[in-house]
């Protein structure tokens, strides 16, 4: 009897995981850039970017004139300096005497050091209403990143998601933590097309200051170290005011880290806000976990079990991989990261360990009291 039971379990979460995967994230798989054309023709407002920077002299030297050389009309940089103790400051004013429309702002001392606070000072201080948010450790791919963005803020859109990968490096955890990256834009991508957009990442951003002060900016979680993207876009976006963009002119990249202790404590406080999102997508990330993370442990156990069982969980295991690899295929057309697409059988396998190394803040959003 209690055979039967995994079997049925088994069957259940396959056909959860292949609606994920053959339906939902399909939604990705098939999107078609808007024609560039057509936005070309279009006026381009002035913006502002935001960034800000604690102890991020050394990025903020190499990252900086990236933002600076950005191919757009008129366009603000304000970097807010939070409380740091290199020579961040010196660096930003470096730049300042050859680039008029850099601005640098300090965090006064009796605020605490915290990104959130840093970012909604920078955006009391922005000139203009569109904002673009990035961070100091990032890099726009091409000076068009700043133009092609704007290009998705077509009425009734206030929030546009981009895409913020990470550079290729090597070693097997660069791998993982490009695949992470990749499987957790294909969902917020694929969910923002289903109308359901949930979260965003704070590497490449943009949104319209109104719809952040009708939202009280912050306020609702000031308390959280993290959250300053995707709890914020968790409570800002529907499916009428946000939109996608995916052309490959506007991705931001950022350097991994390169240590398995640097990846845990920058995961831990990434996922310590999910406990916190909108009860729907708690549901629906956590369906989409507990099938994925089910799916492979019932596998297993009816192989060990019940080895004459063999053609027909292979069988079940090809069907489900193989709809991943198509979709996964798909995507990388969209995300540019083909190189993936070989390891994706074993880094799919390999996420498990994720679920459990990451299931408490998954679970319970534990606290992390400490931004840099």
């Amino acid at each position: 009897m209690l055979d039967i039971v995994l079997l049925l379990l088994l069957f259940s979460t396959t056909l959860i995981q292949l609606w994920y995967w053959g339906v939902r994230f399909a939604l990705l798989a098939r999107y078609q850039l808007p024609s560039k054309k057509e936005k070309e023709a279009e006026p381009l407002p002035p913006v502002s970017i935001v960034i800000s920077a604690r102890n991020e002299a050394h990025n903020l030297r190499q990252n900086l004139p990236l933002f600076i050389a950005q191919d757009y009309p008129v366009f603000e940089i304000i970097v807010v300096n939070d409380h740091s103790e290199d020579e961040t400051e010196k660096i930003i004013l470096e730049f300042q005497k050859t680039c008029p429309t850099l601005h640098l702002l300090s965090k006064p001392a009796g605020i605490p050091p915290g990104k959130k606070a840093a970012l909604n000072l920078g955006i009391q201080h922005t000139s203009f209403d569109t904002l673009f948010f990035s961070d100091a450790d990032c890099q726009p791919i091409s000076r068009q990143w700043l133009r092609k963005m704007q290009w998705s803020f077509q009425y009734p859109y206030k929030i546009v998601l981009g895409y913020g990968p990470y550079h290729k490096q090597s070693g097997w955890l660069n791998l993982f933590i490009r695949f992470e990256a990749f499987y957790t834009a294909i969902q917020y991508f694929s969910f923002a097309l289903a109308g359901k957009p949930y979260m965003g990442v704070g590497r490449n951003l943009a949104y319209h200051k109104e719809i952040y002060l009708q939202a009280e900016g912050f306020s609702r979680h000031a308390h959280l170290l993290s959250g300053d993207d995707d709890l914020l876009v968790n409570q800002m976006a529907t499916a009428d005011n946000t939109t996608i963009n995916l052309f490959p002119d506007t991705r931001v990249y950022s350097d991994p880290k390169t240590s398995l202790r640097g990846y845990y404590y920058q995961k831990r406080r990434h996922l310590s806000t999910g406990s916190h999102y909108r009860q729907s997508h708690q549901f629906a990330l956590g369906a989409l976990a507990a099938s994925h993370f089910a799916f492979y442990v019932l596998t297993v156990a009816l192989w060990i079990l019940h080895p004459q069982w063999w053609l027909f969980l292979t069988l079940n295991y090809l069907v489900r991989i193989g709809v991943v690899l198509q979709t996964g295929y798909s995507a990388s057309k969209h995300l540019g990261e083909h190189d993936l697409l070989p390891f994706l059988p074993l880094l799919d396998f390999l996420y498990l360990g994720y679920y459990i190394v990451f299931a408490p803040s998954l679970l319970t959003g534990s606290r992390i009291r400490r931004w840099k």
